[in-house]
């Protein structure tokens, strides 16, 4: 895939060096679609150079856009500007580069769900809230790469499994997660000689108000073991009856059996 881009990277590169040499005119609105891959909706949208629209969880931003001479063979070129939000909801740059309208495939955006792409440059008129500052264009430049993104979060997942305070953990409707108790925050752990403490409580949660009952290990333990005790003797106690039961009816077949020969001699 990396060689794929910069192979299509390039190919755009040299389009655009060729298209430079012949007479170019800048307009300052490019006419996009962009397309639902989920849904098959597709929109036509106007974006205005320096200008920012928003289609999904994309904001795309158009820094150039060219046209050649009616002599020249029709072709339009825009410096695109996309990031996107759909990961984590943070932003990041997803695609930066030029587009071609005679060929969208050459240096496309990759995104699983959206999918934008030029149709032409012209001139129209512009509304000045779409334009952004160059405050904010020098923000966009410095927006991480989505690999980036990716890389810091799962730098700070690991960071967070590594914590030494005694961890709450709640229960609720198959949801899991880690809460710190209001007596352990900000309190340091005691070392206590001889067994360990039992610093994880698991609590489970309803609705209805319920009193919560919190075992030590030590006692849950027992207590589990009781009660598997007393399932193995019921257990037992069922498979006693049934065996008499058994035996009972075996012996009455019996003598019901002998009885009818008796009768018959």
């Amino acid at each position: 895939m990396r060689v794929k881009n910069i192979f299509f990277g390039v190919l755009s590169s040299l389009i655009i060096i060729s298209c430079a040499h012949a007479a170019e005119i800048d307009m300052n609105m490019a006419q996009m679609q962009a397309m639902d891959k989920i849904t098959g909706r597709v929109s036509l949208i106007e974006v205005p150079v320096g200008g920012n629209v928003t289609f999904g969880t994309f904001s795309i931003v158009v820094r150039s856009c060219k046209t050649k001479t009616e002599e020249e063979v029709p072709e339009n070129f825009a410096f695109v500007d996309v990031t996107d939000k759909s990961f984590n909801n943070e932003e990041y740059n997803i695609f930066k580069g030029w587009m071609l309208s005679s060929s969208p495939a050459v240096n496309a955006v990759e995104h699983p769900i959206y999918d934008v792409w030029l149709i032409k440059c012209f001139n129209g008129d512009v509304k000045k809230e779409m334009l952004l500052s160059q405050e904010q264009l020098d923000a966009r430049d410095n927006l991480p790469r989505l690999n980036e993104v990716q890389t810091q979060n799962q730098a700070l997942m690991s960071n967070s499994l590594i914590d030494d305070e005694p961890q709450n953990i709640s229960f609720k409707e198959a949801i899991y997660k880690e809460e710190i108790l209001p007596e352990v925050q900000n309190k340091a752990v005691e070392k206590v000689e001889g067994e360990p403490q039992n610093l994880i409580h698991i609590d489970e949660t309803f609705e209805v108000d319920e009193e919560m009952v919190q075992l030590p290990s030590q006692d849950l333990q027992k207590a589990l073991k009781e009660q598997q005790q007393k399932l193995d003797f019921n257990q037992t106690d069922i498979e006693t009856l049934e065996n008499r039961v058994q035996s009972t009816i075996d012996e009455d077949l019996t003598a019901a059996i002998n009885e009818e020969l008796k009768n018959m001699d």
